[in-house]
């Protein structure tokens, strides 16, 4: 037996999706549908649709999506709201149809404390005009609300809006510059940052099933991106200056557009979307007007400009992940400064930051290229680091960068006084193998006193379709289960928070049929709530799963024959 000492990390918390039945206790969420339900059996076509911000995976009610696995250019966004789901919009076209077509299909849902993904079904004719569909065309759009498109469209009905007007839509009373040179959003608006996607090509014959359940063994997920970017400053003086501030800082007028696209340009579907360069190109061709205003920031005091023994050790690095980048300032106690949220734009940010240096005024320029390392387009995450050296006579240096921004939290690694115990067991190069029908020859997975200090917590799969059984200390099944009878648990929740150690195994849910795949891969970890995650493998890259962006995260599982 091999035991680890797991550690917690932030991440998104628990959710709780919504499910729009009226006779489910404790919906949150309110739905309605564009469908046409006068049709013969067999004529509807059903999608499961998994979203979320990022690369992250799918959760449903009592699961949650496991940590991204993040580039060199990512960077986690704020867990807390800058992922928030409030409302969801999908629209189904057929494709090939014109620009003039409407939706063949049009679901949208009112959501509560939806944080980072969702998961979604809709349903569609599968023959319009008595041909068979083949291929289908989305357009996702979720926190509508924080923009001003209902009045764009002049209240029309949002389920017969054709493709030409979906590509045109655009928003300009959020997300920019005020009169007075002050940004319209320092924080996330109640309803949410916009997020969209536009994705083409989706295989009906690969992706959509004939009911619900099918659906789900074919689902695809959809990452979306936030229609806007985020933009932020951080200051650092070396040890011993003293009367150096930052007095303002402007960015120069005519780079944000008056108005910026919902949706990204349309991208064709891939199973291993990693949307890094999704944006419009849009505004040239339709020549956009751009804010002539100014935009102008606040100054930082002295005392909010952190001393540090030497300050261009915080410059990014060749080496260096954005997350690191932005870790390394948040454990210096190096504050971010002056955060807004802007719409996109494909001009570089340029502009000055004003400082002195006792009662001397300077300014240095600063630019946000949008050369092929990176551009200030949506769903970029806008780093300027400045600093202030001795042997230069204080002057301020600034180094501006650019990387993704993603989905989760930043990382904060406490002791989760837990005990994580493994047995040895058969493995693939991937995971612990399970079998549908079998939970015995799997596995038998220990949690050792599990302490959240009374916090809540459930044990959670990133894959709907496997689930937990509880047993003994001894592998045998609790008391009224026998291996005909066991019961299959979604997760396994702790709602009092009590200390306690927990047997169970992992098993599929559903029997392996080579002549209809799905997904026989699933990671296992704890949430405690509201949005703490125990890692419950980390040393897993020594063990299997050894190279590409599963090793090392959580525990593994693939299901086998």
């Amino acid at each position: 037996m091999k035991r680890y000492q797991s550690t917690l990390t932030k991440m998104t918390r628990p959710v709780c999706m919504a499910l729009a039945a009226l006779l489910m206790v404790g919906a949150m969420a309110s739905c309605s549908e564009n469908e046409n339900t006068e049709t013969a059996p067999g004529d509807n076509a059903y999608l499961s649709l998994s979203f979320s911000t990022g690369t992250g995976n799918s959760t449903r009610a009592g699961e949650s999506h496991t940590e991204d696995v993040l580039a060199n250019n990512e960077s986690k966004a704020d867990p807390n709201s800058e992922s928030d789901f409030h409302s969801i919009k999908v629209w189904v076209f057929q494709s090939g149809t014109n620009e003039d077509a409407n939706p063949i299909a049009y679901k949208e849902e009112a959501l509560k404390d939806i944080n980072g993904s969702y998961n979604l079904q809709l349903r569609f004719l599968r023959k319009i005009a008595g041909k068979e569909v083949e291929n289908i065309d989305l357009y996702i759009l979720a926190n509508s609300e924080s923009t001003n498109i209902q009045d764009k469209l002049s209240g029309k009905d949002f389920s017969s809006i054709t493709r030409k007007e979906l590509q045109n839509i655009s928003f300009d009373s959020t997300f920019g510059i005020q009169e007075n040179g002050n940004p319209q959003n320092t924080k996330v608006p109640e309803t949410g940052l916009p997020i969209s996607r536009a994705i083409t090509n989706i295989s009906v014959e690969k992706h959509v099933g004939t009911t619900e359940a099918e659906a789900e063994t074919k689902g695809i997920k959809i990452p979306l991106v936030r229609a806007v970017s985020k933009l932020h400053f951080y200051f650092a003086r070396k040890t011993g200056i003293k009367n150096v501030k930052v007095t303002s800082i402007e960015v120069e007028g005519n780079t944000i557009p008056t108005a910026s696209y919902i949706f990204p340009d349309e991208t064709e579907y891939k199973e291993n979307d990693d949307n890094q360069v999704v944006t419009s190109n849009k505004y040239n061709v339709n020549s956009n007007g751009y804010v002539s205003t100014v935009l102008k920031l606040n100054g930082v005091e002295t005392d909010n400009i952190k001393e540090v023994e030497d300050p261009e050790k915080f410059k990014k690095n060749k080496t260096q992940t954005a997350q690191d980048y932005l870790d390394a300032f948040k454990n210096a106690g190096i504050a971010s400064h002056n955060l807004c949220y802007l719409r996109e734009t494909t001009k570089a940010i340029k502009g000055k930051i004003h400082y002195s240096l006792g009662t001397e005024e300077k300014s240095v320029d600063f630019s946000i290229p949008t050369d092929a390392d990176g551009k200030a387009i949506r769903n970029r995450e806008l780093v300027v680091y400045g600093y202030f050296l001795n042997g230069q006579m204080g002057m301020l240096t600034v180094t501006p960068t650019i990387q993704e921004w993603k989905d989760g939290g930043t990382y904060d690694y406490n002791d989760p006084s837990t005990e994580v115990i493994f047995p040895d067991a058969d493995k693939t190069n991937w995971g612990y193998k399970v079998y549908y029908g079998q939970p015995q020859r799997g596995p038998m997975i220990t949690l050792k006193d599990i302490d959240t200090k009374g916090a809540p917590w459930i044990l959670q799969t990133d894959n709907p379709l496997f689930g937990f059984v509880e047993c003994n200390a001894d592998g045998s099944f609790e008391a009224g289960q026998s291996a005909d009878s066991y019961k299959i648990k979604s997760y396994i929740i702790n709602k009092e928070g009590a200390k306690k150690t927990l047997y169970f195994y992992v098993v599929p849910k559903n029997r392996l049929d080579m002549a209809q795949p799905h997904n026989v891969r699933a990671h296992v970890f704890l949430t405690k709530n509201p949005n703490e995650r125990f890692v419950l493998n980390p040393d897993f890259g020594l063990k299997g799963c050894t190279t590409g962006e599963d090793a090392g995260k959580d525990i593994h599982f693939e299901q086998v024959l």
